[in-house]
């Protein structure tokens, strides 16, 4: 009996030192060092950007460009980098936003007007005319038209005690009103007796001088989802302003 306590004692005394001897063994192991890779810089260039906010219409100051790191791999397309043209900072200065420019924004040349010409010219594109028709509030969607809004045009006529109503024009861009164009409004509505200048065609304004004779214009305001550029195409289905004068019927063209 004595000798099989000793036996068993023994196998747990070499059975402890075996398993003192595995982590004596396991804790000696080096630790093994995770190295990181430094992080390589990212290729920049400098670009010409907008120290601050440039409204549309504002002329570029001295103070308004500045250059700046700009990773290359996410250099924008039309971007003035410092490499290939160094004095445009310079070179820019005097010219006329036709977009809106924001703070850090980069400078692309086709966003900006270089002429002598008077701003409303230099932002109308090719083939438009600038023309303006005398609004009131009650005329204007309750005076919630602001420049750059897209609206129709409403011709409303008065013939033997009966008032007639037509749109004459649809989707036509209001670029001012009064001398405040859509980068210097600052107020959130329009005052009564106030003057809209639309973006037309030729033949559009010749529809527009001929209906502030023979009528009242109103101005319906679209919404955005109705003004896209490509909805321009509905006013082929307007062919003008009929009126009646020493009892013949006359209709005004609009294209």
């Amino acid at each position: 009996m004595k000798s099989a306590r000793i036996f068993v004692l023994a196998i747990a005394v070499a059975a402890g030192f075996l398993a003192f001897r595995m982590v004596m063994m396991g804790g000696n192991e080096p630790e093994q060092q995770v190295v990181e890779a430094p992080v390589a810089a990212p290729d920049t260039v400098k670009v010409l950007v907008a120290a601050k906010d440039i409204a549309l219409g504002g002329k570029l100051g001295g103070d308004d460009l500045s250059w700046a790191d700009w990773p290359k791999d996410a250099l924008p397309n039309g971007a003035v980098t410092e490499k290939t043209n160094s004095a445009a900072a310079d070179e820019y200065q005097g010219r006329i936003a036709r977009v809106p420019i924001y703070s850090g924004e980069p400078i692309r040349p086709e966003r900006l007007i270089n002429t002598d010409k008077g701003f409303m010219a230099a932002i109308l594109p090719k083939g438009k005319r600038a023309i303006a028709v005398s609004v009131e509030a009650e005329t204007t969607a309750g005076g919630f038209i602001l420049p750059g809004d897209k609206v129709d045009l409403i011709l409303t006529r008065k013939s033997d005690e009966v008032t007639h109503s037509e749109t004459i024009l649809e989707n036509i861009r209001v670029l001012a009103i009064d001398s405040t164009t859509a980068g210097e409004q600052d107020q959130k509505n329009l005052s009564p007796k106030r003057t809209a200048t639309l973006e037309l065609t030729l033949a559009q304004s010749e529809v527009v001088a001929q209906a502030q004779q023979t009528g009242t214009i109103a101005l319906a305001l679209r919404s955005a989802q109705d003004s896209a550029d490509d909805a321009e195409q509905e006013n082929k289905s307007r062919r003008g302003v009929s009126y009646v004068k020493y009892g013949v019927t006359t209709k005004m063209g609009s294209r």
